[in-house]
């Protein structure tokens, strides 16, 4: 079994180059889970490695005579790519065109102090496809309740609602989040900077309990940072999990510049952003979630979605992105 030999990895541990991308999948899940989230794993693992590797066997001690799941429905849209509201400065133009062009529009409780889905709601009509987040100290039932009434309440509509970063009481708020679905207040459940024994473990609970399914995750992925490209990737294509990609286009761009994008994004027309993602999106399941407050940056961001990159494309960008 899959989970014996990342346990058999955890016992041996001697190095983080030694193990495998499942291995190390599921210790950067542990140290979101034990609050290490503004630190790296390595940084992580110097500091307090035996009660990470104690929380990760921990963790997948009951995975593993888990056989695989079949994940279906999930969030969609008319369109492949996001829209981030994550420092969104409340300009109306670019949520309408996010709208007009059928974009997932993505938020969280958190975001501006709550102002975020106040304003949001103001815009929307009630039809869109909207997942909100739920933040990690609102994790246990009465929070969760109280976080996606609230939610829904200021948007005007029922939205997909996901756990931003899932701490060690998410096992209670994926069943508090089950029944509110079941109750009409959730449209679909999902996780976010999550790791693969997180999804499964919350799966596992999902189907001994309500028969309901995790369909989305949302975690960071772009040119430069491919982690997820490891184990969590893949295990979310096999089961048909929406992987939603926040900071597809990195938390500053110029980071991005290289001759190769340029060259690209020149031979087909458009900015060197689009070329970034519709690189992601010739990945099969995954959706990009840019965030901008520039409409005709928007527009220039959803030209990727009618962009195909060929081989010679790919191994350009694949050679200056190693």
């Amino acid at each position: 079994m899959v989970w014996s030999k990342v346990a058999q990895e955890l016992k041996a541990f001697r190095g983080l180059q030694e193990l495998s991308p499942l291995t190390l999948d599921t210790l950067h899940g542990s140290m979101w889970g034990l609050n290490h989230r503004y630190k790296t794993l390595s940084q992580a693992m110097e500091e307090d490695s035996q009660r990470i590797l104690d929380y990760s066997l921990q963790r997948i001690q009951d995975l593993m005579e888990e056989e695989d799941f079949t994940f279906i429905q999930r969030p969609s849209s008319r369109c492949r790519i996001g829209f981030g509201t994550y420092g969104w400065k409340y300009g109306p133009e670019v949520i309408r065109i996010a709208i007009e062009h059928g974009c997932l529009i993505d938020t969280a409780e958190g975001y501006g102090y709550g102002r975020v889905e106040d304003s949001l709601g103001q815009l929307l009509t009630g039809s869109e496809e909207v997942a909100t987040k739920v933040r990690r100290d609102h994790m246990s039932p009465e929070a969760i309740k109280n976080a996606v009434t609230r939610s829904r309440r200021k948007l005007g509509l029922i939205p997909h609602v996901q756990l931003h970063f899932p701490n060690n009481d998410y096992p209670m708020a994926i069943k508090s989040l089950s029944i509110l679905r079941s109750r009409g207040y959730v449209r679909s459940i999902g996780l976010g900077n999550c790791s693969v024994d997180m999804v499964e473990s919350a799966q596992r609970f999902l189907s001994d309990y309500s028969g309901d399914v995790i369909r989305s995750v949302q975690v960071r992925y772009n040119l430069s940072d491919r982690r997820i490209e490891g184990a969590l990737l893949p295990y979310c294509r096999k089961r048909g999990i929406l992987v939603l990609a926040y900071s597809p286009l990195g938390q500053d761009f110029r980071q991005f510049m290289r001759p190769a994008l340029e060259q690209v994004a020149e031979k087909h027309e458009c900015s060197p952003a689009a070329i970034a993602l519709a690189w992601i999106l010739m990945h099969k399941g995954i959706m990009p979630i840019p965030r901008t407050n520039n409409p005709k940056h928007l527009l220039a961001n959803l030209r990727a979605e009618d962009i195909e990159l060929d081989s010679i494309d790919m191994q350009k960008l694949e050679h200056a992105f190693q």
